[in-house]
């Protein structure tokens, strides 16, 4: 198997076959942030279609000095916010894939606190689907995906303190949206008392 770096800067001289190979390794993950962004699977590989075409177009441009896979984010965000703005977001409508699992960074259960994964899927996606694009790209990049601060700043072109914001404001959407409609998923230690429940 041949080294990543490698790999890049063989596919980036035209060799065909190294960037399919470079395709195998990052369709996975290209897939999964456009599925978590658009809400809709098929438009999450119509996503990862156009961004590897696009990737082939602009390889030779890439800067090795940087690092590859927040450039591919941010390819890939781009091509899935284009097709939400396009489209409209639909996760609240759209089916899940038959194992939603595989969508999610770590697909095994917490050992404190066991979770319905396609429940929790169901419930990202469709309160997911009422966030502003970027906010939702920002918080799928973080979150889900596990980049730093300073790596979704770079996937997104914006600043640190800005994606800080669009997680502070998705967070606040999905915290109310799950208390509201999904309390089964808040732990219950981090629950807020509704009035109702007031003795």
């Amino acid at each position: 198997m041949r080294d990543e770096t490698d790999l890049i800067g063989d596919a980036a001289r035209g060799d065909a076959v190294a960037f399919e190979e470079l395709v195998l390794r990052k369709r996975e993950r290209v897939v999964r942030i456009a599925y978590q962004i658009t809400g809709d699977l098929e438009d999450a590989r119509d996503a990862a279609q156009w961004v590897f075409v696009r990737l082939w177009k602009v390889l030779r441009r890439f800067d090795p000095g940087r690092r590859f896979d927040t450039w591919l984010y941010r390819i890939t965000v781009n091509a899935a916010i284009d097709l939400l703005r396009e489209k409209g977001p639909r996760g609240a409508i759209q089916p899940l894939p038959e194992d939603p699992s595989a969508l999610m960074i770590d697909p095994s259960p917490s050992a404190e606190r066991p979770l319905d994964l396609a429940e929790l899927q169901r419930a990202f996606l469709h309160l997911a689907s009422r966030l502003a694009p970027k906010q939702r790209a920002a918080f799928v990049l973080r979150e889900i995906e596990g980049l730093s601060t300073e790596e979704v700043a770079r996937a997104l072109d914006v600043r640190e303190s800005t994606v800080r914001n669009h997680l502070l404001q998705a967070r606040r959407v999905l915290r109310a949206g799950l208390e509201r409609e999904y309390p089964s998923l808040v732990p219950s230690d981090l629950r807020r008392k509704r009035p109702e429940d007031a003795p």
